[in-house]
């Protein structure tokens, strides 16, 4: 799909009025938070990813567009949990689906639970289409240049909560390799990846790696 029939779509879709509710209000929720990365703005970078690959593969979309509009919803309730914001959310974002079905509810927080797939330290994969169109989306937020600052704010991000090992640069330079690990689910998300070749995660890793060893072979007093 061209960028212009993605605008449309996802317009269209966030223009139907319970879609459209949902949206302003999670917008309002993640208004006040003070995250570099995981934040309104990558939830709108999602939502995009959702519609480029959920609608060549023929998804729900009434399913990947509420979940995706929530998937990071965790980040919102739990704030000092970040590991476990896809749980988090998972349970938590039934509070915002009043109009949804019982049935679509559980679908959109299966969606939610399994959106890192088998990014390192999550165990929750994907299965149905839409579970693995929303893990998809997301995960294609961390390809080419877009995808490399944004990767380098999570990083920042958790350093600055203290998780390990993000709070060093050495830390940043092993989570560049973590690239590696993502599986997507669809074919057309892989060809998306595939289209953002640039930068080469793995030289810059090296590259930086290799820049920090004069600063790390320091032998301290």
């Amino acid at each position: 799909m061209t960028a212009e029939n993605t605008y449309q779509i996802a317009n269209t879709i966030l223009s139907e009025p319970r879609m459209e509710r949902l949206y302003h209000a999670a917008r309002e929720l993640f208004r006040p938070m003070d995250r570099a990365a995981h934040n309104w703005e990558h939830v709108e970078r999602v939502i995009l990813n959702s519609v480029a690959v959920g609608v060549p593969e023929n998804a729900d979309m009434s399913i990947v567009m509420a979940a995706t509009i929530l998937h990071d919803l965790g980040y919102v309730t739990n704030p000092e949990d970040p590991p476990n914001h896809p749980i988090n959310g998972a349970e938590r974002c039934y509070e915002h689906l009043g109009e949804w079905t019982p049935a679509d509810r559980e679908a959109i927080a299966q969606c939610i639970m399994k959106h890192k797939g088998a990014y390192p330290g999550y165990s929750f994969f994907p299965e149905t289409l839409e579970e693995q169109v929303v893990c998809d989306a997301d995960q294609l937020d961390k390809f080419g240049w877009v995808g490399f600052i944004q990767m380098v704010k999570v990083y920042v991000e958790h350093g600055f909560k203290g998780r390990a090992p993000y709070h060093t640069l050495a830390g940043i330079a092993e989570g560049m390799t973590h690239l590696n690990a993502i599986e997507f689910y669809t074919r057309t998300a892989r060809d998306l990846a595939a289209d953002r070749t640039e930068p080469d995660t793995q030289a810059v890793a090296e590259a930086f790696r290799n820049e920090l060893r004069f600063y790390e072979e320091w032998n301290r007093p």
